[in-house]
């Protein structure tokens, strides 16, 4: 009768975080969340897992505990399966719902992989160890089972509430393109007819240093995340036309889905083009970047975008109109020897219109802002493919060539298919 030794939990234990964290599994088939956690597991000693109703079939199972953490998840996994290496176990990870199982029968070396979600049961007994076998085990994921890696990423951001890379508002995409149009509308959506169309400014035009905080909340599928972003930005204004603006950009964010952390960087540059006295086009290209041990995933996107904001003066308040078109698409990025690649591409059109009202606190005059802005994903399936806003903002005067420096905080409501829900509230200060 053979014994699991050290070096073969060891080994056990950098599988299935290889397939937790390189797969980020989710499925057509996926069952429910089995706690208010990301992950669970299952085991069972001398039971029968059954792919068909996803359950394991006589035997004696535990029960189902959750972990935040991928790490955790399988720490436990690696304990369960040492301690019973003498008899027939079976244990189902679920990673966000989705089933993925390791058996072996006890006194073998066999080891089985089974991926339900994409028909995959496969034998690794080529070896006279389970060491042996868990090692081909790692191999396949790494090499052979590539396409495997990729389709799943690519499945996942389909059903999954809470996938870091794309589907859902804390998502590396959908912040992006969020940012994208907040910079290059919302930021400077009035007051642009101020500046003159041609000829030198009056005065030495400053360059500005943007820095802000940004909270969002949200529950999906019955989930809850959260986001903090720290928006960093540098604007160069020429005295010629300030209006005629070039924007470095690099907001850092952190994000938490049932206690499991993500941290993502965006890096991009936009230059602002004034067509006339109301109307403005900005380009844009950004690369992005996000990765989270404690969901095990990671992944890059490159983005390129096109702003029209238009700017009407009533009676009373200015009327601006934006409308963003991008197309955001994933990279290939190598982690601890992966290279994977989930060919995310979406064509993403984010419109809205914004209402700015003069006030005065204290002396001081303001703008009230209320606004309302559509997002609409096309391309690559995605958990949630449409989102509603609705925002209110309160700011100092944030002319494209008249502003010294200025300061706004706001807040906005989001209601998003798939009965997702949250808010999201942010300051910023330019100087």
């Amino acid at each position: 009768m053979n014994t699991i030794r050290v070096s073969a939990s060891r080994s056990l234990r950098l599988t299935l975080v290889a397939v937790g964290s390189l797969c980020a599994l989710q499925s057509a088939m996926a069952g429910p969340f089995l706690t208010d956690k990301p992950f669970d597991l299952t085991s069972n000693v001398n039971g029968v897992y059954s792919s068909t109703t996803d359950t394991i079939q006589g035997g004696t199972t535990s029960a189902t505990l959750g972990f935040s953490t991928v790490t955790d998840l399988f720490n436990q996994g690696q304990n369960t399966m040492t301690a019973n290496a003498a008899q027939n176990a079976v244990i189902r990870f679920g990673y966000r719902g989705t089933p993925v199982v390791l058996s072996s029968n006890g006194g073998s070396a066999d080891i089985t992989l089974l991926i339900p979600g994409l028909n995959v049961n496969r034998l690794f007994n080529a070896q006279t160890t389970r060491d042996g076998n868990i090692n081909d085990v790692r191999e396949f994921l790494k090499s052979s089972g590539g396409d495997i890696l990729n389709q799943l990423q690519k499945l996942l951001v389909k059903t999954s509430p809470v996938d870091p890379i794309a589907g859902n508002p804390n998502s590396m995409q959908s912040r992006m393109v969020s940012e994208d149009f907040d910079r290059n509308f919302t930021q400077f959506a009035s007051n642009i007819q101020s500046a003159p169309a041609t000829g030198a400014s009056s005065e030495t035009t400053n360059n500005l240093i943007g820095l802000g905080l940004g909270y969002g909340s949200y529950t999906q599928a019955g989930l809850s995340s959260s986001v903090v972003t720290l928006p960093l930005s540098y604007t160069t204004r020429p005295d010629l036309d300030p209006r005629r603006q070039l924007t470095l950009y690099a907001p850092i964010t952190v994000t938490d889905a049932g206690g499991a952390k993500s941290y993502g960087i965006n890096f991009g540059l936009s230059y602002r083009i004034p067509i006339n006295d109301e109307w403005a086009l900005t380009p844009a290209a950004g690369y992005g970047v996000t990765g989270s041990v404690d969901l095990g995933s990671g992944a890059a996107m490159l983005a390129a975008s096109l702003t029209s904001q238009y700017t009407l003066q009533m009676d009373g308040y200015d009327l601006s109109i934006g409308n963003m078109a991008g197309v955001y698409q994933s990279s290939k990025i190598n982690v601890g020897g992966y290279s994977f690649d989930p060919q995310i591409n979406n064509t993403v059109l984010r419109n809205g219109v914004m209402a700015s009202f003069p006030t005065s606190i204290q002396g001081k005059k303001m703008a009230f802002e209320v606004s309302y802005v559509n997002t609409l994903f096309s391309g690559t399936a995605l958990y949630s493919n449409q989102y509603n806003e609705i925002g209110v903002t309160l700011g100092t005067n944030k002319g494209a060539n008249t502003a010294r420096s200025y300061l706004r905080g706001g807040l906005s409501y989001m209601v998003g298919e798939n009965d997702i829900r949250g808010f999201k509230a942010n300051v910023g200060y330019w100087f």
